[in-house]
């Protein structure tokens, strides 16, 4: 796959006229759509289907679609043309087909991974249009990362490869990966059967054998995505008419699929509050419930005491997997933020691991004293994989420092992206990147977040090759490499 050019004059009419871009909200066809089972576009359902590039030079994105990184890939469309185009005027790399991939979370995404064609032509914007921006995640600062990995490693056939040459591949996301490939994922989100343990560190060193592989890395602060992860909860409560704000405790639950988790918090008169007793003498009262017929995608439960009802004494925030509704009955990652007075606490893990339910499931998650006049320490260890140190240290054992392109701002992805290519294949230096950005009318602050992503990466090849040729080049001394063709 992967014949024929982009018309730039089709892709910018398309997006002038075409209203119905990224509508695909994953129904399963010809059921009632409140309640239809969701799933992949059949076109980019990965399950028992190989990919296959002909062209001189495959091309992997690889698009992070849960909640914090689903924007990216609406970018990516917007900008595709000038990529295209860019690769055609500049001759970056010769022979290009692209393959667009979409990741989420394996553990409780329903649409985990979509992979479209390597594809040349406009049937590049069709792939990015039909992916589902599920927007989900599990919670953990993971995501299914390893299972693309696995995928494009084991599952495409590269004409390149064969020839011994290497394609590039993007991961485009801010989270880091699972240690291990998840056999079961394997088999139900790709329809293979392995029966012998792959960790991550493996299947990265097979996909490396194919493809000079990049973590694009749209960095945000710790606090940013702390934020964004809470934002989240206050969110969900509110808009399910819960009471968030003005309280003087708290317990908030979300999880990502249709199973039926319910919220327990034991009150200091030992009142049990949960579905089956929603308000307690003592002024608590569980004031959202959902999925007790697996209605949504993005539950929450709220318990709370408004400002001043609190009674003093001991608390216990309980958890319960009521029921599956989802047809694989494996663990539930979960995540919950009880407030103190003022003061916030957050909780993520998974529940039923080996599929229990009812009381069997139950798990303690805290155990607290209020009094109203009390502080409290803030809970960080939940967040501890959203670290940035966590998530550049992950990425490196796998791919190497140098090919972790982190950038501030989402819009420089294709620029990073170019550059990367240039600069490993040879075709530009660092300095020639960035006079092409300047050529283009690209700001100065643009510029500079490009040389400080690609840095690292330029340094890398320069040593690389001078290793070969037995001199370090200097920064205008890269060789060119021009295209037979400057066509997709």
């Amino acid at each position: 796959m992967g014949g024929g050019s982009y018309d730039m004059d089709v892709a910018h009419s398309s997006r002038a006229q075409n209203t119905d871009a990224f509508s695909y909200e994953g129904y399963g066809y010809g059921a009632d759509r409140a309640t239809a089972r969701r799933s992949a576009h059949p076109e980019l359902d990965p399950k028992g289907v190989t990919r296959e590039c002909n062209n001189e030079l495959p091309i992997v994105v690889a698009l992070d679609v849960t909640r914090s990184r689903g924007d990216d890939t609406k970018l990516m469309y917007e900008k595709l043309p000038m990529f295209i185009g860019q690769l055609e005027l500049q001759g970056y790399v010769p022979g290009a087909a692209i393959s667009f991939a979409a990741i989420g979370d394996a553990t409780s995404d329903e649409a985990p991974l979509q992979v479209g064609q390597f594809e040349a032509d406009n049937r590049l914007d069709a792939v990015l249009q039909k992916f589902w921006i599920e927007e989900g995640g599990g919670g953990t600062g993971q995501e299914s990362y390893e299972l693309a990995a696995y995928f494009y490693a084991r599952h495409v056939r590269l004409a390149a490869y064969e020839k011994g040459e290497k394609g590039f591949f993007f991961f485009v996301g801010d989270e880091g990966f699972y240690p291990q490939v998840d056999l079961e994922q394997v088999k139900t989100v790709l329809g293979h059967q392995e029966n012998a343990p792959i960790s991550s560190a493996q299947i990265f060193a097979e996909l490396r054998q194919k493809f000079h592989v990049f973590f694009v890395y749209p960095k945000s602060s710790w606090r940013a995505r702390k934020d964004n992860i809470d934002a989240e909860i206050r969110q969900r409560v509110i808009a399910a008419g819960g009471q968030y704000d003005d309280v003087d405790v708290r317990a908030s639950l979300i999880w990502h699929n249709r199973n039926d988790l319910d919220l327990h918090v034991v009150a200091p008169s030992g009142e049990r509050i949960s579905f089956a007793s929603k308000r307690s003498r003592c002024g608590g009262w569980l004031d959202v419930d959902m999925n007790v017929r697996g209605e949504t995608l993005k539950p929450v439960e709220n318990i709370r005491w408004a400002k001043g009802q609190a009674p003093v004494g001991k608390y216990q925030v309980r958890l319960q997997n009521y029921a599956f509704h989802e047809t694989k009955k494996g663990p539930v990652p979960y995540e919950i933020e009880v407030e103190i007075a003022g003061q916030l606490k957050s909780f993520k893990g998974v529940i039923s691991p080996n599929g229990q339910t009812g009381a069997s499931s139950e798990l303690l998650i805290h155990e607290f004293d209020y009094a109203p006049d009390m502080q409290t320490e803030q809970h960080a260890d939940a967040y501890a994989q959203y670290d940035d140190a966590v998530i550049r240290g992950q990425w490196a054992q796998v791919i190497g420092e140098e090919n972790i392109l982190e950038i501030e701002e989402p819009e420089a992805i294709i620029e990073v992206m170019l550059g990367a290519m240039a600069i490993t294949q040879g075709s530009l230096d660092l300095d020639g990147v960035v006079a092409g950005m300047r050529q283009r009318a690209q700001s100065e602050g643009r510029r500079e977040m490009v040389r400080h992503a690609l840095g690292a990466l330029h340094t890398a090849q320069a040593l690389q090759r001078s290793s070969v040729q037995g001199t370090l080049p200097d920064a205008g001394d890269a060789p060119s490499r021009k295209s037979a063709t400057k066509r997709l």
